[in-house]
């Protein structure tokens, strides 16, 4: 046998071992979500540069907002350079933290700089982003990053001690998200967060134009109410699922996702299971449409339990 056909040989081993990496790079750089209605989709996790782009932004923005507070106190000019440095750094504690906790709680897991960057915030149980898990990931960050950078702005070549300190530790914390699956830092880990990249809100418009949906959409009707209880979240839940439907494999998904709606929203007509494929394409119809006029589409409802009191106090 020559060395050019063991090569050959080889090539194909190579090959399939290469795409395995290539695989399991790619479901490390996913987060698969299972909702209630029992669905999994994957969201893709955000790029460690577009989480480092987007923290660039929202420190620039609270650095100016502290430099303004500074300028309205008059402190610039009437104190030394020392005690403006230090009253300026615990200004710029006290923005920071409310800055990120509120423009995450009000723009569903988005600063400025995430919502720039296209990346968000959210629970890796699909449970939605509560009032607890924000505040908890963004007061980790202060623990995490600023206040040992704020150390080492500080430094002095009389105490290197703390410096040397706060060095180490950020080092330490800026490799975990290098290391874990779905690229969590410590306050992620410990909060139950991730990072994505915003899905594409992008509703493929056949299942909306088809004529069995014109038909479904004349004998199922829903209230405002009712839509109200679903986000875009689940709606791309049920696109996946409707796109699915002629598979005899998705067909137990596809009962068990109607009776779990019809439960959720309180539907009282029957649904026959000759009816359900029907009732779940008005469904999604009467969804897209609610969502694009309220203009809530991928922005302040993106699951059904952003805005709840359940995901508020969980």
């Amino acid at each position: 046998m020559t060395s050019g056909t063991v090569a050959q040989q080889a090539r194909p081993a190579r090959q399939k071992k290469a795409r395995q990496k290539r695989r399991d790079r790619s479901q490390a750089r996913t987060l698969t979500i299972i909702p209630p209605e029992g669905v999994p989709f994957g969201l893709r996790i955000a790029s460690l540069y577009a989480r480092a782009g987007a923290q660039i932004i929202d420190i620039i923005i609270t650095i100016v907002a502290s430099v303004l507070v500074l300028l309205a106190l008059g402190l610039t000019g009437s104190v030394g350079f020392q005690a403006a440095q230090a009253i300026g750094s615990l200004i710029f504690l006290v923005i920071g933290t409310p800055y990120y906790i509120i423009a995450e709680l009000f723009s569903n897991g988005r600063t400025p700089g995430k919502r720039l960057l296209g990346i968000r915030a959210v629970a890796v149980d699909g449970t939605g982003l509560s009032v607890h898990r924000i505040v908890v990931r963004n007061l980790m960050k202060e623990i995490e990053i600023f206040t040992p950078v704020l150390i080492l702005l500080s430094a002095s070549a009389g105490n290197l001690l703390f410096p040397v300190i706060a060095l180490l530790w950020l080092i330490i914390v800026m490799a975990i998200p290098m290391v874990t699956a779905q690229s969590q830092r410590l306050g992620d880990l410990i909060a139950g967060t991730a990072v994505i990249t915003n899905p594409s809100s992008a509703l493929l418009p056949d299942l909306a134009s088809a004529p069995a949906s014109e038909t479904a959409a004349e004998r199922f009707v829903f209230t405002p109410a009712q839509m109200d209880l679903y986000g875009a979240y689940e709606l791309q839940v049920l696109e996946q699922l409707l796109r699915g439907a002629r598979s005899e494999v998705n067909r137990p998904r596809l009962s068990d996702a109607a009776r779990r709606i019809c439960r959720k929203i309180g539907y009282e007509e029957a649904v026959a299971p000759d009816e359900e494929e029907a009732f779940l394409q008005a469904f999604y119809v009467a969804q897209r449409g609610y969502l694009e006029q309220k203009r809530l589409f991928g922005d302040a409802r993106a699951d059904k339990h952003y805005g709840s009191a359940d995901s508020h106090t969980s």
